[in-house]
């Protein structure tokens, strides 16, 4: 979006609706229910240097940027009653162990296949 139609829009909800916070909506983790997610903007600023050409808002809370993957694996998390905390460390804990499985194969080829946790 350029800065042009961003002022256009703001003043056309200035115009009607009074003086609403600035918000930015954000990712869903779940059912929706309520308010639309958003974090706040407490600045704004012209890009500089490599950000030359940009408006650069500042977020009330930090925003991270995602992979399509990532935020479907968020929400399927979510959904089944998971935490993402719990699941992220669920996916380390099994690379481990098969790191450690593979480990235990080199080691003692000839004592049989590794028990499978």
């Amino acid at each position: 979006m350029k800065l042009s139609i961003l002022i256009a829009t703001l003043q056309r909800i200035a115009a009607v609706g009074g003086d609403p916070d600035v918000m930015v909506s954000v990712q869903s983790q779940g059912e929706l229910r309520g308010p639309t997610p958003a974090v706040g903007i407490i600045g704004a600023h012209a890009g500089f240097d490599w950000d030359s050409g940009r408006v650069l808002l500042t977020p009330a809370q930090p925003v991270v940027a995602l992979t399509p993957e990532q935020v479907e694996a968020i929400v399927k998390s979510v959904r089944s009653g998971q935490s993402w905390h719990a699941y992220q460390t669920y996916k380390t804990l099994r690379q481990r162990c098969r790191d450690l499985e593979a480990q235990i194969a080199q080691i003692a080829p000839n004592n049989g296949p590794a028990p499978s946790a």
